[in-house]
């Protein structure tokens, strides 16, 4: 079954380079061939069998020997020269793809990588080192300089960084997906299919594509964060695992992508996906313990925009509608793709601001809320956009609320409107005794009903969907986690606290990717982290938000353009001689390369669920009645002859099987050293916790201080947009209106009809229990880790009586007092209420002690009972066998002699 190679070698010669891939037990090896004779046009070729290693090196060795290269001394004699084949790189981990700019073709390979991840049976590596060779057959850069410029630009993105891949697992889909798409009842079979929204190098393998070269070459690679904590309960070992997809469509930078295209791709599109792994059960997707909860971020999908030339030394550029949509069609093609991908409901936060003196981030908000209503009209009930606007900046400038608390209820009431994936249904204790959270909970299954389904999805946005997207997703996020611990069985209640151990290192690992978004979108890190919006950011916290913020500055206004341009060239966007002829550096903007001249939504504006081609379809259905008569007629019928193809040869598979060898390395010794080298790079991320909600250990270290900063005082007359201590003081929050406290809690939080329909509020006592710190039975062995007698039964803890004591202390007596069956047929109680005192029953032999004094010299003869004996004597003595008339019908065939 073709699986994807694991080791490759390039030989180079003077006309060909000869590209030698092998699987993951070096036992089977393919062969690729690039001639270099024509730089402009890549001319492939690719043997449909497999090779020994043997096989391998007997053919190189023929290409060597036939290709040798014999050169002449100063005195005109010739010299014998070693063959003429080379190994330009050795060991590689996969071809990246072939680029070509303006002259010859470019060959991308992974040089280094490292694991990073562990999902199951699947590795997870991160790009750590890339190699560019010249197909050319000189092998040297061309002596073109704009060829260099070319090389240069593309070379300036760095795939070293937050750059990933597996070879088994497709990182471009989420668990669920990836489940969903195994075939289960043959093998585990999934046939590798990657979604193009979030693989980087679409573009690089489409050479190799467009010459039928088989995908078992190949690495597709995704961009954004990938990071695995271990977490040790008191039973069991847990897998905490977050991953951040960044999309390719439409990417780019801070200030030059905002918005959406035609198509309704969003800037700064990601989808982040945690996953919980119970690592005690096996690793297979379908026999382990897996949960995944998938949330989106991504911009505002209006068409708008922001010029970085108006944004001056201080402030945020001006914020453009550039085109006013009556129809909302690139809002709808936008809910259109989210809808196809994750179902219903879709839940949208949008935290921009709602009230300011000037308008600026309100202009998205009514806006944005108008694209949602008109979408809302033309589709169901059940399926409607919930809406829900929450101000995080006024509700963190305000002294009496707290941004993470208020998310609270709502993220908990999408969590269960969506359900979360696990790939074992839910305990059968829960369903029949649900907690109050999950009264009305319905959750999704497949039709074998071994797994629960995510059905929607919540999609996150602010401006930037950096600072406080960050912050909503994490407390989605924790809430989700919640709920995934809890169907594992290892919470009682939904429930994790906030101060807990569990907590902060979840925390760790949102900050971590919040940081790594950041950098790659704006140029810093977070500038409002995750403990700012706690308020419990001390000194160097704030120290830290001053100096990402001048970093972000600078980076956008010094360094976006050019990071623009190499996406633009790395992604395919900008093709040299192909796209236009102007030359890329000279082009003053890339509006053209998203948005085409001539191109326009062709949807209908009433039906924006639908896109054109099922459109069409659903006008058939109408229109053309008599089409399944038609279609029955013999003449009407057309046979397609197939083309021949490779595709039994080219098509990506992998089984539970190839897995399971990959996974243990069945094929080859390991050495202790490496399996301890391995052990301890694992044991470095992990995590020992006494329990899930186990508080943080106080810390005496003033500048990292746990209480909340208590707000001073301002004077009359003093600046008013300056924030208070311990509060966010930079350009975000210079424009918010003073005033009261009452007025700003009931504009902090609006929650749309549709929100309040598809996501019920939860039970008061529920919401009272959370805000309190404590859930029911908070203080049992449960918040520990362990499994209680309530959650794995059913069974209350229940106190004795005397009565019960009175019964035990009987049988505790007789515990060291033996009887024949026979015997206790006699005096067995038939309730335990009739249990008859010791001193009524009669006494019998005691039993000997298990502890015998056997040894290897000598053993005592074992104690025979008489009932024993009976059984011995009958089976021994012939004179008493008695046989049935159907046992001697079987048993005549058998015998010399008849049975009398």
């Amino acid at each position: 079954m073709p699986s994807r190679l694991r080791r490759v070698t390039v030989y180079e010669t003077s006309t060909r380079f000869y590209i030698v891939g092998s699987d993951v037990s070096r036992t089977r090896f393919n062969l690729l061939k690039i001639d270099r004779l024509e730089s402009k046009a890549l001319l492939t070729g690719e043997p449909e069998n497999d090779y020994s290693e043997q096989e391998i090196m007997e053919l190189l060795a023929t290409v060597s020997e036939g290709t040798s290269i014999v050169q002449k001394g100063p005195n005109g004699r010739k010299q014998q020269v070693a063959g003429g084949i080379i190994a330009r790189v050795q060991n590689a981990y996969g071809i990246l793809g072939i680029v070509r700019f303006t002259e010859g073709y470019y060959i991308i390979l992974i040089t280094k990588a490292m694991i990073v991840a562990q999902i199951g049976y699947h590795s997870i590596y991160k790009i750590a080192e890339v190699a560019m060779i010249n197909i050319g057959i000189d092998g040297l850069l061309p002596n073109s300089p704009e060829e260099q410029r070319y090389v240069k630009i593309f070379q300036s993105v760095d795939l070293s960084t937050d750059f990933y891949f597996s070879y088994t697992y497709d990182l471009s889909h989420s668990l669920q997906e990836n489940y969903l798409a195994t075939d289960w009842e043959n093998g585990g079979l999934h046939k590798h299919s990657a979604d193009s929204r979030f693989i980087w190098n679409s573009f690089l393998l489409e050479p190799l594509r467009q010459n039928a070269i088989s995908e078992r070459w190949m690495i597709e690679v995704t961009h954004g964060f990938v990071a695995q904590h271990l977490v040790d309960l008191p039973t069991c070992q847990i897998s905490l695992i977050l991953i951040g997809r960044r999309s390719a469509k439409y990417a780019g930078t801070r200030f030059l992508k905002r918005g959406a295209n035609l198509k309704g791709d969003v800037a700064n599109d990601v989808e982040t996906e945690q996953i919980v792994w119970d690592r005690g059960g096996p690793p297979n997707l379908k026999k382990g313990r897996f949960t995944s909860f998938v949330q989106r971020r991504g911009s505002v999908p209006l068409r708008w925009s922001q010029d970085p030339a108006t944004r001056g030394v201080v402030g945020k550029p001006m914020i453009l509608i550039d085109i006013h949509e009556p129809h909302a069609q690139t809002a709808g093609a936008h809910f259109r793709d989210l809808k196809k991908k994750y179902g219903s409901p879709i839940v949208v936060y949008n935290l921009v601001k709602r009230r300011e003196k000037r308008r600026h981030e309100t202009l998205l908000n009514e806006q944005f809320l108008k694209a949602v209503n008109y979408l809302n009209q033309f589709i169901p009930d059940d399926e409607q956009i919930a809406y829900i606007a929450f101000d995080v900046a006024r509700c963190n400038k305000s002294s009496d609320m707290n941004v993470l608390s208020m998310l609270n209820e709502t993220a908990m009431r999408a969590v269960i409107a969506h359900g979360w994936f696990q790939s074992f249904p839910m305990h059968h204790k829960q369903t029949l005794s649900p907690r109050e959270a999950f009264l009305g909970f319905n959750p999704t299954t497949t039709p074998s009903g071994q797994a629960m389904l995510q059905r929607g999805v919540s999609r996150t946005n602010c401006v930037d969907c950096l600072d406080r997207t960050n912050v909503a997703q994490f407390a989605i996020g924790k809430a989700a986690l919640a709920c995934q611990l809890f169907g594992m069985g290892l919470l009682d209640e939904p429930f994790i606290d906030l101060s807990s151990e569990l907590c902060r290192v979840y925390e760790e690992l949102f900050d971590a990717h919040g940081d790594t978004l950041a950098w790659q979108y704006a140029g810093s890190q977070l500038v409002h982290s995750i403990k700012t919006y706690k308020k419990t950011a001390a000194l160097q916290e704030r120290s830290r938000d001053v100096l990402q913020t001048l970093s972000r500055y600078y980076s956008n206004t010094f360094g976006d353009y050019d990071k623009q341009a190499a996406i633009n060239l790395f992604l395919g966007i900008y093709r040299p001689q192909i796209t236009c002829q102007t030359s890329l550096w000279d082009l003053s903007s890339d509006y053209y390369l998203h948005f085409r001249p001539g191109t326009r939504v062709t949807t209908d504006y009433c039906g924006w669920m639908y896109d054109e081609d099922e459109l069409e379809e659903i006008i058939k259905q109408f229109e053309l009645v008599d089409l399944a008569i038609q279609s029955d007629d013999p003449q009407n019928k057309q046979i397609v002859s197939l083309p021949p193809s490779r595709d039994t040869y080219a098509i990506l598979c992998t089984n539970s099987d190839d897995e399971f060898r990959d996974f243990y390395r069945t094929f080859e010794f390991t050495p202790l050293e490496n399996r301890v080298k391995q052990q301890i790079y694992f044991d470095q991320k992990k995590v020992v916790i006494g329990g899930i909600n186990d508080v943080i250990a106080s810390s005496g270290f003033a500048l990292w201080k746990k209480t909340e900063t208590i707000p001073m005082p301002q004077k009359p007359g003093k600046n008013k947009f300056k924030g208070q201590k311990g509060q966010l003081t930079d350009e975000e929050d210079d424009e918010i209106e003073d005033e009261t406290q009452k007025d700003a809690k009931q504009e902090t939080v609006i929650m749309e009809e549709a929100f309040e329909r598809l996501c019920p509020p939860l039970p008061s006592t529920f919401n009272r229990k959370e805000k309190e710190g404590q859930m029911e039975d908070g203080g049992s062995v449960l918040f520990s880790g362990l499994r209680s007698r309530r959650s794995t039964y059913g069974v209350e803890k229940l106190s004795s009586g005397n009565h019960d004591l009175e019964i035990y202390n009987h049988y505790v007596q007789r515990a060291g007092i033996t009887v024949d069956p026979e015997d206790w047929q006699k005096y067995k109680p038939t309730l335990l209420t009739k249990l008859q005192p010791l001193s009524e029953v009669p006494m019998v032999r005691r039993m000997t002690s298990i502890f015998i004094a056997d040894s290897a010299m000598q053993s005592e003869i074992p104690e025979v009972s008489l009932s024993s004996m009976r059984v011995y004597n009958r089976s021994t003595n012939p004179q008493q066998w008695t046989l049935s008339q159907k046992d001697q019908s079987l048993l005549s065939p058998y015998l010399l002699y008849p049975l009398a």
